[in-house]
């Protein structure tokens, strides 16, 4: 191992011992460091990249905020400001919302929406969150901040990384929910408290962030503590206060989500009013539709009632068409939909099983290899209508950054993968590089299940691999390295 381990069995200690990460002026310089150069798509593209949903977060944000606002102002017994007729229909009750997406995030668009709804202070919050965690990852393989600069650079530069952050939508925080876990389970001997508990705040943001982040939440935290008892059944049995770091993020996220949820559709939920993406992916994939075209004359789901006479069978018709479930069914059926969707789904893949697995599995090998930054995400840019709404307006943009950047990828995540292989040999690595590659294969699964084959679905984690790998060179300059245990 090069080294005497330490009694505590934490670290290689050796002659070029490391300090310990802390929340002090050489952490926050490699942050800064690293949240500017995660940001250069900003200034190659003059915007942020957004989808629809990037909108319909913001607004959803805005109808939050002055509904508890307006609910503050009176218990208060001052005056109430009117509201707006977008304003008023969000303050409709929880049963009459159709749909809605993460509300944890709609808030943050909101809040960080500056300036007039662009969300580029909303893409700095996330370049901060991103540079933590990747400054903490390398820091935690070097003696000084210089050597991690160039480092960021290349990761900002050849991977997806600065594109993924400059999204006005909340993929980043997939891939922090995986590196926040790893480095509490593996780390945390290795972290002062302070970046642990921003640790725990990034990863529990994350996980109330998207409701594909809580599946891979709880993933990670199981396989970071399946090694964890592994660790403890073969030497010391590990203290509780070491769990408890791990678990943070998934409880905390959990929980968040939860209220977040109740205050705002008056019931507690992890999965609140989000759209039945899962039932439309198995339409457009065949065994959905399939089952719901041959039984829905005796069954009594919902999309029955709504589709008596065949369900549309793409994606975007089944959700967001003129006939789609958004425009076609009412706020109750929706619900009744979103109940009954796990039903649905698995009904379809009992009476089409080969089917099913047969594309799953080829979307799941597909998605493994498609990350190419911006596609669908920077042709549009967001204005605003009289009344200070965003909308989603169309704009052309030269794809030349995105191709490079792609090109690169291939090539950074290739040698990633020779540098990880000879450092899985390595018992003090192993754990490490086992969680990370292990949450990209959960990534790519849940996405793949519970949605689709998109490009930026894979961006999202890819820059992983690439990070890992740069802050595990270090390993062969006898920097030190990570032990097979925790403390």
């Amino acid at each position: 191992m090069g080294g005497a381990r330490s009694a505590r069995g934490s670290w290689d200690t050796g002659a070029s011992a490391l300090r310990p990460v802390a929340l002090d002026g050489r952490l926050s310089l490699v942050t800064l460091i690293a949240a500017l150069l995660f940001l250069w798509p900003l200034l190659a593209y003059g915007r942020p990249g957004y989808i629809q949903d990037s909108a319909a977060y913001y607004k959803g944000g805005r109808m939050a905020v002055t509904y508890a606002l307006d609910e503050f102002q009176r218990s208060d017994a001052l005056p109430v400001t009117p509201r707006t007729s977008a304003e008023s229909a969000t303050a409709a009750q929880p049963n009459e919302v159709r749909g809605a997406r993460s509300v944890a995030y709609s808030v943050a668009a909101y809040v960080f929406g500056a300036p007039n709804a662009q969300m580029w202070l909303l893409c700095l919050v996330q370049g901060l969150a991103a540079g933590f965690l990747c400054a903490v990852t390398l820091l935690l393989f070097s003696r000084n901040a210089r050597g991690p600069a160039w480092k960021l650079a290349g990761l900002a530069l050849g991977t997806p990384i600065a594109f993924v952050v400059c999204l006005a939508i909340p993929d980043i925080f997939a891939g922090l929910v995986i590196l926040a876990i790893t480095l509490l389970a593996v780390a945390h001997d290795r972290m002062s408290r302070g970046v642990r508990s921003v640790g725990v705040f990034i990863g529990a943001a994350g996980i109330a962030f998207h409701a594909s982040h809580l599946p891979i939440g709880l993933a990670m935290t199981l396989g970071a503590a399946g090694w964890m008892g592994f660790v403890g059944w073969r030497r010391t049995p590990l203290a509780s206060w070491q769990w408890a770091w791990v678990a943070a993020p998934l409880l905390l996220g959990a929980a968040a989500t939860v209220a977040f949820n109740l205050a705002a559709f008056g019931g507690a939920s992890l999965t609140g009013k989000r759209y039945p993406l899962t039932l439309a992916r198995s339409v457009a994939e065949g065994p959905g539709k399939w089952y719901l075209d041959q039984n829905c004359g005796h069954l009594k789901y919902a999309i029955c009632e709504v589709y008596p006479h065949g369900v549309p069978s793409s994606v975007q018709d089944f959700l967001w068409g003129p006939n789609g479930v958004k425009q076609r069914a009412t706020p109750a059926q929706l619900d009744r939909i979103r109940s009954e969707e796990s039903e649905v789904v698995m009904a379809a893949t009992r009476a089409y099983p080969l089917q099913e697995l047969e594309r799953l599995g080829t979307n799941f090998a597909r998605q493994l290899v498609r990350f190419e930054p911006g596609v669908g995400l920077l042709d549009s840019r967001i204005v605003r209508a009289p009344d200070g709404t965003p909308r989603l307006e169309p704009v052309s943009y030269n794809r030349f950054w995105t191709r490079i950047v792609n090109w690169l990828t291939f090539v950074s995540v290739a040698l990633s993968i020779v540098v990880l292989y000879r450092r899985f040999r390595d018992d003090a690595l192993r754990p490490m590089i086992a969680l990370i590659v292990f949450g990209i294969v959960v990534n790519d699964g849940v996405c793949v299940y519970f949605s689709g084959i998109i490009d930026r679905y894979g961006a999202r984690v890819i820059w992983l691999l690439p990070l890992l790998a740069l802050a595990l060179l270090e390993r062969s300059r006898g920097a030190g390295t990570l032990a097979a245990s925790p403390a």
